[in-house]
């Protein structure tokens, strides 16, 4: 028995929709640039968002990104994480 075309169609929706990752900007960001960062800002934090570096700073200053990244990504909520130190990934492995 033959699979009409529609149903051919939806199939292949289906499949794409389950094989496909979730993928966000600001994560794709901080993968991306992860070396660089650790090596030339380790200890600080990043603030991102819509996958745009809004800054990096000392903890004390995030909320001042945070407030930039509001006014300029009104719509998306900033990615805020620490950058560790070499030292740090050391531990880890």
């Amino acid at each position: 028995m033959r699979k009409s075309k529609r149903e051919k169609t939806a199939r292949v929706r289906q499949r794409a929709s389950i094989q496909t990752p979730y993928s966000d900007p600001d994560d794709r960001y901080f993968k991306k640039h992860f070396g660089q960062l650790v090596r030339e800002h380790g200890g600080k934090w990043i603030v991102l968002a819509d996958g745009e570096l809004i800054g990096i700073a000392e903890k004390k200053q995030i909320a001042k990104l945070v407030e930039k990244a509001q006014s300029n990504h009104p719509n998306a909520a900033p990615f805020i994480a620490p950058i560790p130190t070499k030292e740090d990934l050391e531990c880890v492995l």
